[in-house]
């Protein structure tokens, strides 16, 4: 089938038409003139598979990598960078259109990565038999990988020293995760497909094997759910992320922004909103080890951090006392506990950084009816940002600045800072 793509959707894939139907094509570029294969027919439109490009974009380039369309990490790299921020751009202003029902939205600044390439500070290196590597698009399937051009290099390290490890572990782990601070500490967790009591490498192995900057390790069984439950611990499982003159600890089981090129951009561009006026009480939902909360904190009179990851609020709790910031108080607890808070602290302005599915309607509907007069939306989904934007401004909330931050160059998804005000 010829099909001639019109632009790129999110998620990564081209749309184009077949039989006036919408067809869905990976690895292409608006204006393109390409063969494809239904692989999927849906009610409303097929999934198709690249098969040959009979008119190129002038804009294709060459992809840096070996392992492009086959490895599931990458949607962009036959892409230049300036072209996959304007498109983020376009589709992140569509999708805010379209559901969010906001008229022509303004996305007021773009802000690339320093790098394209190199910014990941966290991996998950996926194991079965021979196979070390990711997984194919779309797919449980394991590509064999050496290296990978999204990768910190020391991630690379690990990545190469995994597949060189295996013969000498009693049994076969079924994924690595690694991490690396911008003060080059690793922590590495191996993950069992059941429980095990002892682990035949220490330290002095691993970091010969892995990385010399290996701080800890730790061993986990994953869990039938997709989440995984600590075993035991060998060495120190704390590594440390200095921004400006803050210090943050975060734990083997802690989240810090996986872009280190990003992370000072984006605690820059949320301080931004807090410095105009002094709020009196703050609450950083989804806070995370207070990536947000404790440089804010610095501008209100008091801020909350609510977190349901226990490991993230005993980091939180401790770059509290490490940093000296007194006016902040963190809470374990899910966010729509956290709904409570709301009413007794009777706050002027929330930070909100969900997860991909966004925010419950619990929250929104909460925030509408409070004194709440500001509210912060960091995001990784345009589609969930715009329901949610939606609910906002039709409760009185109006969109007062819009900000793109690209965490994840080479790849579809979308970072925005949203800023609502009553």
């Amino acid at each position: 089938m010829e099909v001639k793509i019109e632009k790129l959707v999110y998620g990564g894939k081209g749309l184009g038409r077949i039989n006036d139907k919408a067809c869905f094509v990976p690895y292409v570029l608006p204006g393109e003139i390409v063969e494809v294969e239904i692989k999927k027919e849906k009610k409303s439109f097929f999934e198709c598979e690249l098969k040959e490009i009979l008119e190129k974009s002038p804009d294709r380039i060459e992809p840096v990598c070996k392992y492009f369309t086959y490895c599931g990490g990458c949607d962009y790299q036959h892409i230049p960078y300036e072209k996959q921020l304007q498109i983020k751009k376009d589709i992140l202003k569509e999708t805010l259109q379209r559901i969010g029902k906001i008229e022509n939205p303004h996305i007021e600044k773009v802000i690339p990565s320093q790098e394209p390439f190199y910014y990941r500070n966290r991996t998950q290196i996926k194991i079965k038999g021979e196979r070390v590597g990711f997984y194919k698009k779309e797919s449980k399937e394991i590509i064999n990988i050496d290296y990978c051009y999204l990768l910190k290099e020391d991630l690379n390290h690990v990545l190469q020293g995994t597949r060189e490890i295996l013969p000498y572990l009693t049994f076969q782990p079924v994924e690595v995760h690694a991490y690396s601070s911008n003060q080059d500490e690793l922590l590495v967790k191996f993950v069992y497909p059941r429980r095990i009591k002892r682990f035949p490498l220490g330290l002095k192995h691993l970091r010969s094997f892995l990385s010399e900057n290996i701080k800890g390790v730790g061993i986990y069984r994953g869990k039938p759910d997709g989440t995984t439950e600590r075993l035991f611990t060998i060495g120190n499982i704390f590594a440390y992320e200095k921004v400006q003159d803050i210090t943050f600890r975060v734990s083997i089981d802690s989240f810090f922004q996986v872009n280190r090129f990003q992370v000072e951009n984006l605690i820059n561009e949320v301080v931004e909103e807090f410095k105009e006026k002094k709020y009196k009480n703050v609450i950083d939902f989804y806070c995370g080890v207070g990536t947000l909360t404790l440089p804010v904190a610095r501008y209100v009179e008091n801020i909350v951090g609510i977190e349901s990851n226990p490991y993230a609020v005993q980091d939180a709790n401790h770059n509290r006392k490490l940093n000296n910031i007194k006016n902040t108080k963190f809470y374990r607890m899910e966010s729509k506990e956290g709904v409570k808070l709301i009413d007794q602290l009777n706050p002027d302005a929330v930070i909100l950084d969900p997860p991909r599915t966004g925010l419950s309607k619990q929250i929104i509907d909460k925030i509408n009816i409070s004194s709440i007069e500001k509210v912060v939306y960091v995001s990784c989904n345009p589609s969930t940002l715009a329901r949610d934007i939606n609910l906002f401004t039709e409760a009185g909330f109006e969109v007062k600045k819009i900000k793109m931050i690209d965490m994840f160059p080479q790849t579809y998804h979308i970072e925005s800072i949203t800023v609502l005000e009553k």
